[in-house]
């Protein structure tokens, strides 16, 4: 079967090299030009320039304070928590088995409602006059780490108590600690 009837093959190929060439050609005119204009540019911008007369004075530095052991810890805790959470709904989300997905949503609501009694802990060890604390549940037990650089005997029981009655936890199963 014939498929060029006009143009030979040779004359198709000649055709190709030419449309080729044209294309290259007009590249390398655009770019000249191109760079033409922007050295025209560049040489009418020199002449608009000032000239600072008045000593430039750097911005003064602000020293950037690190965050401290108790933010750091809340920040890691939550991409933890977060991780954790993904990971479960992804197990629901594929999961075939009702079990497991039932089981999953278990500790997400499981993990949510300790996050809520954490903040909730925290927040009243704060309104006793501490300026932060941390509080971690476990299974049977709670500890907490109050900024401060010492914790007297009432201190300690005021935490305690708070923990106690909000996480329902026994106070000798509360551990409580001092961090400055």
């Amino acid at each position: 079967m014939r498929v060029f009837t006009v143009l030979s093959l040779s004359r198709v190929g000649i055709i190709a090299i030419f449309i080729v060439a044209a294309g290259i050609l007009s590249l390398l005119v655009s770019g000249t030009l191109n760079y033409v204009q922007d050295l025209r540019q560049a040489r009418a911008d020199r002449s608009n320039a000032m000239q600072v007369t008045k000593a430039l004075v750097p911005d003064p530095v602000v020293p950037v304070m690190a965050p401290d052991f108790f933010t750091e810890y809340r920040l890691e805790r939550d991409k933890i928590r977060s991780e954790k959470s993904d990971l479960l709904r992804e197990i629901i989300k594929n999961s075939q088995s009702e079990d497991t997905k039932h089981q999953a949503q278990e500790t997400i609501l499981k993990m949510t409602l300790e996050k809520q009694r954490e903040a909730e802990m925290e927040n009243l060890i704060k309104a006793k006059g501490f300026a932060d604390a941390l509080v971690f549940i476990r299974d049977n037990s709670v500890s907490a780490v109050v900024k401060t650089t010492a914790l007297t005997k009432e201190e300690v029981i005021q935490v305690a108590e708070v923990i106690s009655r909000v996480a329902g936890v026994k106070q000798e199963d509360i551990t409580v600690s001092a961090k400055p």
